[in-house]
């Protein structure tokens, strides 16, 4: 149970920081970057305080819904977490977010209309499941069915494009194989994952077997990624975010700030990317793994780092003891009240980006 714990609780934060790290960086490609920060040691986003975006919402949101879906027959528990998930998403637009994908967009309006979460999605290959997931990993990846029947729900709630799911398990093997503080190496996780996806993902599989054969050649993962086409940043297509992500994470397996710097420093999509990063590195090392003035500085509210805390804990009892429980909720006016400031320091940002330097 303590173990649990440590690994449900350094995967929340580990997601929270590694969003909030790659935030400010959201965009840029990785030349103009360097340029605007050439020391990245903190975060950048509001005098050196980091706020979070929709990957720690959305990992939040699943950890709540997998406490309310409980234990038991696995089409009921699927059914039950799918239906707790879309209720979740569709008040979460109302609260105004972000930087919302236009497919997420898409499924939330198909659940406001009346589709029901097996029939919202739609065909998008995008990172947004891939980004949520890996707490599925870390508390269900000894139940391989249970974990890729709860993958697939949380996956075609709002993709349904195959290679977003094969993404998707993938970040949450990795969790898996994390949190269990397995010694893999990249060609046995490689294996491990082919065995999970079957033969239908023979692309994908493909790419890790790449990233594995990068890893065994001593590659940088800035290597890996310009290999495979994102040497200016890395794109929100889930074979883009999720390959590069395994690589940074099997390269620095114990070590959160070099895994999520490195990362980052790749440029594009950089909050996601260090999400998963730090999703996965975090589920090894614990909270206390994380740097700790990384999670001094992160004023995240009203989901604060004790809510986040508190809320590992219960999910770590849950999983444990298979009930259903009543996950933690925070005020939705105050929620409301730091979407509209995020939204304008996300605004304040985007115009800032429009000067120099080029």
């Amino acid at each position: 149970m303590k173990a649990a714990r440590r690994a449900i609780e350094g995967c929340i934060l580990g997601t929270a920081v590694g969003d909030a790290m790659g935030l400010a960086c959201e965009g840029l490609s990785r030349a103009r970057q360097l340029k605007f920060f050439p020391e990245l040691s903190g975060y950048r986003l509001l005098l050196g305080r980091g706020l979070c975006s929709d990957d720690t919402e959305h990992t939040v949101m699943l950890a709540q819904s997998l406490i309310e879906s409980g234990g038991g027959d696995l089409d009921r528990v699927t059914h039950r977490f799918g239906s707790r998930f879309a209720r979740r998403l569709r008040w979460w637009l109302l609260a105004a977010p972000a930087g919302i994908g236009f497919a997420t967009l898409r499924a939330i309006v198909k659940l406001w209309i009346g589709f029901p979460p097996r029939a919202s999605g739609v065909f998008s290959a995008g990172n947004g499941p891939a980004m949520r997931v890996a707490l599925i990993g870390v508390c269900h990846g000894g139940d391989p069915d249970r974990m890729r029947a709860l993958v697939r729900a949380a996956t075609r709630i709002t993709h349904t494009d195959p290679k977003a799911e094969f993404g998707a398990l993938a970040v949450a093997l990795a969790a898996h194989l994390s949190a269990a503080g397995t010694t893999i190496t990249p060609a046995d996780y490689a294996g491990r994952l082919k065995e999970l996806l079957g033969g239908d993902a023979r692309e994908f599989l493909g790419m890790i077997d790449g990233v594995a054969g990068s890893l065994a050649a001593g590659e940088t993962t800035a290597h890996y990624a310009a290999a495979i086409g994102c040497g200016g940043g890395v794109s929100g297509y889930v074979y883009h975010t999720v390959p590069v992500a395994l690589h940074a994470w099997m390269r620095h397996p114990n070590d959160y700030r070099a895994a999520v710097l490195e990362t980052i420093r790749l440029g594009g999509d950089t909050d996601t990317t260090a999400a998963v990063v730090g999703a996965l590195v975090g589920a090894r090392a614990g909270k206390e793994g994380i740097p700790a003035e990384w999670l001094a500085n992160l004023w995240e509210w009203p989901r604060t780092i004790a809510w986040m805390e508190e809320l590992a804990g219960v999910l770590a009892e849950r999983c444990a003891d298979g009930a259903a429980g009543k996950a933690g909720e925070v005020n939705p006016l105050a929620l409301l009240a730091r979407n509209v400031f995020f939204i304008a320091l996300v605004l304040a940002h985007g115009l800032r980006r429009l000067l120099p330097p080029y």
